[in-house]
């Protein structure tokens, strides 16, 4: 484990507060949980954090922090890191699915600031996935405003881990039509949304019968199919043959 926590901390406040200008030889990770936090790094202007995002902060970056919004809220992380790789990170990591997942993750399951070795463990776990994050494609690609929307769609048809999910279900949830879903979709990946939809269903449906013990019935129960005649036949349109045979097979 290349991250040592050192602590951790929740804070809340109610009135006006700042944090003036410093360092430390450790690294320090905000996390703006409610409101907006207002920051400044060494000589730069101040920026804001709002709820949803993360200012990581090398070891002896100079910086502040102001709180002039009633009810801002925020958990502090500072961390010792042995080495930090190739990493190539921008000091803000703007609220996404990622940031939402991680801030979730730590909140459900760190309820103090006191924590039990196995605790402290899992959050230090929790950080090297931010640095795996943000030496990714996703975090360092820079994306136009229809890509963003076409990863925003994958990570939606994903996030239901082989459930279905229709393209009017979709459009719905990010306020486009179903037309300017789908032709977007279709001109930024040459794939049919529908068809993605398809794959990723199948990617799961494969995923479990070959690494599960489940038997087909709760399989396709689990994956939102109406029954085992529907799941077959979906199976078998893309692969040439049934579950059973597939299971068998591998």
């Amino acid at each position: 484990m290349n991250s040592n926590l050192l602590i951790l901390f929740k804070g809340e406040k109610h009135d006006y507060g700042k944090v003036s200008l410093h360092s430390h030889p450790f690294w320090q990770l905000e996390i703006a949980t409610r409101g907006h936090i207002t920051y400044a790094l060494q000589d730069e202007g101040t920026e804001v954090l709002n709820a949803g995002d993360m200012l990581l902060i090398p070891p002896y970056q100079e910086h502040e922090f102001i709180y002039d919004t009633p009810g801002a809220a925020w958990v502090t992380l500072k961390f010792e890191r042995s080495t930090t790789g190739n990493n190539q990170w921008e000091s803000v990591i703007r609220k996404s699915l990622f940031t939402e997942k991680f801030t979730a993750s730590l909140l459900a399951t760190i309820t103090g600031t006191i924590l039990r070795p196995y605790e402290k463990t899992f959050v230090e776990g929790m950080l090297e996935s931010l640095f795996v994050y943000i030496d990714s494609e996703d975090f360092c690609k820079k994306e136009d405003e229809p890509s963003q929307l076409v990863r925003t769609i994958t990570d939606l048809v994903r996030e239901r881990n082989g459930r279905p999910i229709t393209v009017d279900e979709i459009a719905h949830q990010l306020s486009y039509t179903r037309s300017h879903v789908s032709k977007l979709f279709k001109q930024l990946t040459g794939e049919n949304l529908k068809s993605f939809i398809d794959r990723v269903r199948l990617e799961k449906a494969k995923e479990m019968l070959r690494y599960s013990e489940f038997n087909i019935s709760y399989i396709t129960e689990e994956l939102g199919f109406k029954d085992i005649f529907t799941f077959s036949r979906f199976f078998k349109r893309t692969t040439g043959i049934n579950p059973r045979q597939y299971r068998a097979n591998k």
